[in-house]
C-alpha cells in the first residue's frame, strides 16, 4: 500500500489550496465590501478566472484520485474514517457547486459578458438579488467550514497519534 500521494496530487493540492484560500478571503472580505461599479471589474475578472481554474483543477483532481491507488488507511476509528471520507467528498462537491454557482451568477447577472466582452448592461447593487448570488455566498461559507474541519482533523490526528500525516501530502526526498 502507498504511504504518500503522488507528485501530481501534491502539486494540485498545494496550488488549488492556495487559490481557494485567496478566492475565499478576497471574495468574502474584499470583493463583497466594494460597491458594484465598473471600477470593480478588474477584481471581478481575476476572481472569475481563478474560480474557473479552481473548478477545472477540481475536476482534474477527481479524475486523478480515480486513476491512482489509494493510500494506506489512517489508524482511526470506523466513525472517524467515515467522517474523513465524507469531508473529502463534501469538499469536492461543494467546490464544484461554488464554481457552477459562480458561472450561473455571472451569466444571470450579465457581469461576465460585461467584463469579458465589453457588453453594456446594468450593474446591480448586490448579487444577493440573484438566487445564485445567495447560493454562491452560502456555498463559500460551507466550503470554509469544510476546510476548517479538514485542517482541524489533520492537527487533531497529529496530537492524538504523534504521527505526521502532513508528510503524506509532501514530496519524497530522493
Amino acid at each position: 500500500m502507498l504511504t504518500k500521494y503522488n507528485s501530481s496530487a501534491i502539486i494540485f493540492h498545494l496550488v488549488q489550496g492556495l487559490m481557494i484560500v485567496f478566492l475565499l478571503v478576497t471574495g468574502t472580505f474584499v470583493l463583497s465590501e466594494i460597491p458594484n461599479t465598473i471600477e470593480k471589474f478588474g477584481s471581478f475578472k481575476i476572481h472569475m478566472i481563478l474560480g474557473l481554474i479552481v473548478l477545472v483543477l477540481t475536476i482534474i483532481r477527481i479524475i486523478n484520485i480515480g486513476k491512482h491507488p489509494k493510500l494506506e488507511p489512517l489508524k482511526v476509528s470506523s466513525f472517524r474514517e467515515k467522517l474523513i471520507k465524507f469531508n473529502h467528498i463534501a469538499i469536492y462537491v461543494v467546490l464544484t457547486l461554488v464554481g457552477l454557482s459562480g458561472i450561473l451568477l455571472s451569466k444571470g447577472s450579465g457581469i461576465g459578458e460585461m467584463i469579458f466582452f465589453g457588453m453594456d448592461g446594468e450593474i446591480y447593487n448586490s448579487f444577493k438579488d440573484y438566487n445564485m448570488g445567495i447560493a454562491h455566498g452560502i456555498l463559500t461559507k460551507v466550503l470554509l467550514f469544510l476546510i476548517a474541519m479538514h485542517i482541524v482533523g489533520v492537527f487533531s490526528y497529529r496530537l492524538k497519534t504523534k504521527e505526521n500525516i502532513l508528510s503524506r501530502m509532501w514530496f519524497t526526498k530522493k
